[in-house]
């Protein structure tokens, strides 16, 4: 029993090496999530859908394990959701030369940010053939990417601030009132540029390629990304200030202290080519076979 199992054992082994050489080339693209994951008070972060390309390069060492890097370019998106986020002016003084503390409210307020991150990846590759006259693998790779944003910015897209007034003398909140200043406002073209740092992401994928011609296959599969590393930019300050004119301006979550940490993830699909290239592996030694050829 135990020798036929080790028969059986080394046939698979023999016939995973068929067709398979020591080295490939991959050219692919990908679409998902791609976002920043934050937590604010009184509101959220909400993954948007993304995108990339990558080109990759792999060595075998073995029949089925490799090594590999590569470089990619993805473009993401997130928005932070605000809505009941207060910030809060104390010792304002209104027409009358009264003290007052100014409460303003964010209501369904919308801010998309968005990034290109450059990604040079180092992943240990696993793959196994279940063809036996063609190509037909199951891949795994994991291992790490290191990302460098480019080109961030960020832009309100919706939503309202409510301004109210507490009279901390008579105990009392004055609100709609708008020629008083204590009314709502639709958001205005707000935006800017975002600096946000380095970044080192865990990299899992898996999937199945497909031999279409001598030296050619097609793969489709998945991948999951996620950041170790906090994003948020070094600035921090209230959302909203008073300039040097007394006017208020918008800062932006991420460069505010309404977040403390954003980390980077990513799920996404997966499909390209990939170029087999190199030598076939020798069938020798232990597993008794010799290279098959077409």
């Amino acid at each position: 029993m135990n020798n036929r199992f080790l028969i059986i054992l080394l046939t698979v082994s023999g016939l995973t090496a068929f067709s398979q050489t020591n080295q490939g080339l991959y050219f692919g693209g990908n679409v998902g999530m791609n976002s920043l994951i934050y937590s604010i008070d009184g509101g959220s972060s909400k993954p948007k859908l993304g995108f990339g390309g990558k080109i990759g390069y792999v060595y075998y060492f073995s029949p089925n394990w490799g090594i590999g890097t590569g470089v990619g370019v993805s473009f993401c998106a997130t928005e932070g959701y605000l809505n009941g986020a207060k910030i809060s002016f104390e010792n304002q003084i209104d027409d009358e030369a009264q003290r007052y503390r100014k409460d303003i409210y964010f209501r369904n307020w919308s801010e998309k940010q968005t990034f290109f991150l450059a990604e040079v990846p180092v992943l240990l590759h696993y793959r196994y053939n279940f063809g036996l006259q063609k190509r037909r693998e199951l891949y795994v790779y994991l291992g790490a990417k290191c990302q460098l944003p480019l080109m961030a910015s960020y832009a309100v897209t919706n939503g309202e601030i409510e301004t109210q007034g507490y009279y901390p003398e008579y105990e009392v909140i004055l609100f709609g009132l708008p020629n008083h200043g204590f009314g709502t406002e639709k958001n205005k073209a707000m935006s800017g540029s975002v600096s946000l740092p380095f970044n080192i992401s865990v990299s899992l994928g898996i999937g199945f390629s497909f031999e279409v011609a001598k030296m050619v296959d097609i793969y489709a599969g998945g991948a999951f990304d996620y950041g170790f590393l906090n994003l948020k930019p070094g600035d921090s300050g209230d959302l909203l200030y008073f300039d040097n004119n007394n006017n208020l301006n918008y800062r932006g979550i991420l460069l505010s202290s309404i977040t403390e940490k954003a980390n980077f993830v990513s799920v996404q699909g997966e499909v390209g080519v990939r170029l087999v290239i190199g030598k076939p592996f020798a069938r020798g030694g232990i597993y008794g076979y010799k290279n098959r050829t077409k």
